[in-house]
């Protein structure tokens, strides 16, 4: 039997959302009407009430427990939009004696809800679409916290985390953020001069636990895939509610395939570093056709990729607005490109193919999508195929871009 090596790395991407905004000034308008004290945009203030939705939106019910188990009473409970940093628009509330909390009148969208309580904290992701959510009971777990440096010790500004009430000042180049909830965060640097962009990255913590950040990497290229310039393999692209995707991997033949990078016990392609430019460098050497003890041939093959949309392939995103997709390549041999929807049966699933030989020098190539887009508004990986000379393949890759296109369309699916 063929078997297939696959490392899925972590992925960044951070820009706001501002999907409710629309929205605010008519829930606002219908809350004051009907005498209620909560709406989506006003000041945060104490929830309560039953578990059902309101006129001014849905409601959010949930049990908190400590982490011993116990009810985590009189926790404090916030609810932001999952990309904001504006903690003075989030809605408020408090558990009760049983550690139970309902925050009615929730307008339709992605938030994170937050609690803590003493030394102890969770985020939980929270989708609202036109309906009450109950979220069930979860647990407390120690609170964790972060430090790093954004790069330039001259700076000074603010790290925020996205969805979460949390912000630490910048003293020079460096912040800690502390009393954090395990789980995937979204930092932001703010810096206080107006001609230095925002930049951003995003980690994973673990309860308890002390954890440095990754680099800081700009954000001005809304729609930016992925440059590397935060050294790490997740793409910059989706929201962080989406952690679970956004993978960049190296997958091929095990049998007659043998990659030249195996960092540690799993990393199969290694970032390159030029004068400080980050890129994705893969290379692997192609043996003979095998056959196994029925005769069948399994060919040397060889590809990189990065997911679009979660790890469940239904989970896919609407590419469907995008003029085109660029990105920057050199090396040796040539590499098939692919738009992929995985969703489709094997022989459908490659939306576009095209071949381009590699050169020494950078070339940026740019994959036009065609008129009729029907067909991209499922996408949920980009692929580089690839193709050797004498039996080699040796690919540096960067800069990858959607040109044109919504990019809030294209998270919304």
């Amino acid at each position: 039997m063929m078997t297939r090596n696959k490392f899925l790395y972590f992925w960044d991407v951070l820009s706001r959302n501002p999907a409710n905004t629309a929205k605010c000034a008519a829930y606002s308008i219908l809350a004051l009407s009907m005498g209620l004290g909560l709406s989506a945009c006003g000041e945060t203030k104490t929830a309560g009430g039953g578990p059902s939705g309101t006129e001014a939106g849905n409601a959010i019910t949930a049990q908190i427990l400590t982490a011993d188990k116990s009810p985590a009473a009189l926790a404090r409970v916030r609810l932001m939009d999952s990309e904001g940093l504006d903690g003075e628009k989030a809605y408020s509330a408090e558990t009760d004696k049983d550690g139970k909390v309902v925050i009615e009148g929730v307008a339709d969208g992605d938030y994170t809800l937050e609690a803590k309580l003493g030394g102890e904290a969770l985020q939980i992701p929270v989708q609202v679409n036109g309906a009450s959510v109950d979220l069930g009971k979860d647990r407390l777990k120690k609170t964790a916290s972060v430090s790093g440096s954004v790069g330039d010790k001259s700076l000074k500004g603010v790290v925020k985390v996205r969805g979460l009430e949390h912000s630490a000042k910048v003293k020079d180049g460096n912040f800690t953020l502390d009393s954090l909830p395990e789980g995937v965060l979204s930092l932001v640097f703010i810096p206080d001069v107006e001609d230095v962009d925002t930049s951003s990255t995003y980690l994973k913590v673990v309860a308890g636990e002390k954890t440095k950040s990754s680099t800081f990497a700009e954000e001005s290229r809304a729609l930016l895939l992925d440059d590397f310039q935060d050294s790490n393999y997740q793409n910059r692209f989706m929201p962080a509610r989406t952690y679970d995707g956004g993978w960049w991997y190296f997958d091929f033949s095990a049998e007659n395939v043998t990659p030249d990078f195996v960092i540690g016990e799993n990393h199969l392609f290694t970032l390159a570093n030029e004068d400080g430019n980050v890129s994705a460098h893969v290379a692997a050497h192609f043996g003979d056709i095998v056959k196994d003890s029925a005769g069948v041939a399994y060919w040397p093959w060889a590809t990189m990729g990065v997911e679009l949309g979660k790890s469940d392939k239904a989970l896919c995103n609407d590419i469907s607005s995008v003029d085109s997709i660029a990105f920057r390549i050199k090396g040796i041999g040539s590499v098939v490109f692919n738009i992929i929807d995985s969703n489709l049966d094997l022989d459908h699933q490659k939306l576009i193919q095209s071949e381009y030989g590699l050169e020494e020098e950078w070339t940026r190539v740019s994959v036009p999508l065609p008129v009729e887009r029907e067909a991209f508004k499922c996408v949920n990986q980009l692929a580089w195929d690839f193709k050797t000379i004498d039996g080699y393949a040796e690919v540096w890759l960067d800069d990858v871009e959607l040109i044109g296109g919504n990019r809030l369309s294209i998270w919304e699916k």
